[in-house]
This record gives C-alpha cells, structure tokens and sequence, in this order.
C-alpha cells in the first residue's frame, strides 16, 4: 500500500505544474492539513533536499507500496534546510522522522541510520559521499538518482554542463550507490533529448518525469538484490561543480547563449555593466542588427532579454560569492 493523503496529492499537482525544476533547496510547501495513511511494505529512506528535484523523487517513492521510515538531509548546504521546509513538512505529516546529519558518515549518524531498521535508501541529490560502512547498514543497498546518461556526466552539476557543451542529448541513471561517486551499476535508466531551446530547469523537469517513470522498476531490482548493469567506466566522463558563470569570457555568442540556458534558473550567467553585476535569464544570439548594449563575439552579439541584479542561487543576494571570473 502506498502513502497517500489529500495533502500529498496537492503537493505534487503543484510541483508537476511548474515549467522549470531548481536543485535549490529551499523549498517551502502550503502547511501540510488533514490525515495520512502510511504505506507499507519494504521500509525505505529517503535522502535528498527540499528541491524541486529531490521532492518529484520523494514524491514518487511515497507513491510506491512501501513503508516510509525516515527522511535524511545534509544541513550545510543551505540555511533554509534547518528550518520548515518541504522535507519537514512532509516528514511531519507522514509522521517519520527527519534525520538532518552533518556528517552522514560519522559513528552517529550510521547509529541513527541503523536504528531505522531499513531495508534500502533512494537519494535524488546530496551533498556528500556515504562511504562503505554506511552503504551497508540498509539490508538492499542504496539507489541513487543522477541526471545524466552516466558513465557520461559524472559529478556536481551534469545538467549545466551537458547544455552548456550543446550536448544532443543526456538521460537520467538510478543506480546502486557505491562509495565511488556515480560509478555504481545501472538499475533504470532513461535518455532524453536536449531542446535548442531547453535551459536547466525545463530539461531538469523533463529528467524528473523520466526518472519517476521508471523507479519502481529500480526499486523492485534493488529489493531483489539485483546486482544492476556495470557502466563502462573507461567510457567516462567528469565535470566540475559550477558558479555563474562570466559571459564576457565566452569565447563566442553560441557558447555565451548556452551558459545563459545552462545556468537559468537556479545558477545564472553574468554580466558586468557599469561595474553593476547584472544576472542573464534569457538571451538571443544575433548575427546582424546588434546594438551598444548587446554583448559582442566574433561570430555576432548576444542580446540579454532578461536579467536581475539579485542573485537566486543563495537566498537572493546581490552580492553572491560563486562568481566565476
């Protein structure tokens, strides 16, 4: 039996509604109201943050037949995680407990987690490495939720980087977590094609609705203990974690637009004017007709149709410190 409530059913109409996914974990919900039925089955914990992305995942385990038995957080990697936010909430509503572990692989933390008695964890982001002791306590293993075609794309940010390097297409891999980042063997996974016109959070929502497609078919595998499909990890490749990104450093107005697609929403590209940092949203390439304020390349110029002085990523700053120079 699955978990459901009214509540629950609202939450996730309103996220599926939105356009764009953000990975920033600050998300807030309505107040959670009225009753929950609790699912049963294999218990499973999540792991992830109060973000779009995590949530479409948190969401979609909830609807599987399986007893929910904790929710687990890192509380370094945003502010608003040690306060009411979306997992909170939920947690609350469901009646679990939220398990907010600084150091998830600390003599603590594995205690906690072992006291949960869990057959499995789904992570969909996190910010740190669980190492070996801790990927043994649940009794099936650990699955993790990456949006990339992995081997390809391992790493922080692979949704910047596949859109920003024009990638054709990238995909979205559930995979048994092992104490090697990204590396673990494939139990789902689907490829999904990257629009001219995609920027991070619409490709981010479309990874999503793939990725929720096929995890009770991960789920099922890793209960099963199926071993999984190894990567070929000769065939990998790794990209960095990013900041904004600086467009009078780009080396054409092709790649330019592209960081304007690959940062928009939640890491957005920048521009200096007036010695005023100015956030690009959305932006055009044009090959003739360029004005003084466009930005200019050798190959035309990159026409900003929306910008912000506030930054999104942190809170909304002015001043952000992941400004890439």
């Amino acid at each position: 039996m699955a978990t459901r409530s009214p509540w629950l059913d609202a939450v996730r109409d309103s996220l599926w509604a939105r356009e764009r996914f953000s990975f920033v974990p600050s998300r807030v919900l309505a107040p959670p109201a009225g009753d929950c039925s609790v699912g049963t089955g294999p218990r499973l914990a999540f792991c992830g943050f109060p973000s779009d992305y995590s949530l479409a995942f948190l969401l979609a385990l909830l609807d599987e037949p399986v007893e929910p038995a904790a929710i687990v957080t890192s509380p370094r990697a945003h502010p608003a995680i040690l306060g009411e936010n979306a997992l909170s909430q939920i947690a609350g509503h469901v009646g679990i407990p939220l398990l907010r572990l600084e150091r998830i692989n600390s003599d603590a933390s594995r205690g906690q987690l072992e006291s949960l008695r869990l057959d499995g964890v789904i992570m969909a982001s996190f910010d740190q490495i669980v190492h070996a002791e801790a990927l043994t306590i649940p009794r099936h293993g650990w699955l993790n939720v990456h949006p990339s075609a992995l081997p390809l794309y391992r790493g922080p940010e692979p949704v910047h980087w596949a859109i920003a390097e024009g990638a054709a297409r990238t995909g979205i891999s559930l995979h048994r977590a092992v104490p090697t980042f990204d590396a673990g063997p494939l139990l789902a996974h689907r490829l999904v094609a990257i629009a001219p016109d995609d920027d991070a959070g619409t490709l981010t929502r479309r990874l999503c609705a793939a990725g929720v497609d096929v995890l009770g078919t991960a789920v099922a595998r890793l209960l099963a203990d199926d071993p999984g499909d190894a990567l070929d990890l000769d065939a990998a490749t790794y990209r960095p974690a990013v900041g904004h990104r600086n467009l009078d450093s780009a080396p054409s107005a092709v790649a330019a637009e592209r960081l304007v697609r690959a940062g928009a929403p939640d890491m957005p590209a920048y521009t200096r004017r007036g010695g005023t940092v100015r956030f690009a949203l959305r932006a055009k390439v044009l090959t003739e007709g360029c004005l003084d304020h466009d930005l200019r390349y050798p190959d035309g110029c990159l026409r900003l149709f929306a910008t912000t002085e506030r930054c999104p990523c942190d809170g909304g700053e002015a001043a952000c410190p992941r400004l890439e120079d």
